[in-house]
């Protein structure tokens, strides 16, 4: 689970694969940056990206997070690589648009 309820940013250290990563938000719309961190073996990935309201329920206007272009992106997978995912919470609609951005 991802909480985005205390701050605005927050680092996921990959250390298996995620199936189903739940990403909590608060309740006021605003820009949040996920960071995802591959361990030191790497090809970790992410299947799920599970938008939840406020109170922990999918959010009603997207369960899962809108990637530009459609589709979910896959990560950087070399060992010890980062991406950046941005996103922009709309808590009026409970809908959240993500852009990755890769191999750091």
């Amino acid at each position: 689970t991802c909480d985005f309820k205390e701050g605005n940013k927050v680092l996921l250290s990959m250390g298996a694969n995620i199936t189903d990563l739940n990403i909590n938000f608060p309740h006021t719309s605003g820009n949040f940056i996920l960071l995802v961190k591959q361990d030191a073996t790497g090809s970790r990935l992410i299947t799920n990206y599970n938008a939840k309201d406020y109170e922990g329920n999918a959010a009603a206007g997207g369960s899962t997070l809108k990637f530009a272009g459609g589709s979910n992106p896959t990560l950087t997978t070399t060992a010890n690589k980062v991406d950046i995912i941005s996103i922009y919470w709309d808590d009026e609609n409970e809908v959240g648009y993500a852009t990755i951005t890769k191999n750091f």
